[in-house]
């Protein structure tokens, strides 16, 4: 659902308060960012990340790469609003 007529649950609470324009950006950004990864692909990702550990940032933009676990993501929500 990515569209002004379908918001996410919990669109209307007080930390989720947007203006047209940002929920505009908001769907834009899920249009863009919202990719579907095989287990394979999400494995080949996270054995890449491993091979940098020892460097922090590398390994961090790497792991940036795989999609955010359901839970995380609505953690996430919870603790900073759609905005982030």
């Amino acid at each position: 659902m990515t569209d002004m007529d379908h918001k996410p649950n919990g669109w209307n609470l007080p930390i989720n308060q947007m203006t047209e324009e940002e929920w505009k950006d908001y769907f834009e950004c899920r249009k863009k960012y919202d990719i579907k990864l095989s287990d394979k692909e999400r494995k080949a990702i996270s054995d890449e990340a491993y091979n940098y550990l020892h460097n922090k940032e590398k390994f961090v933009k790497i792991s940036k790469k795989n999609p955010l676990f359901p839970g995380l993501a609505i953690a996430a929500k919870a603790c900073h609003g759609l905005k982030k």
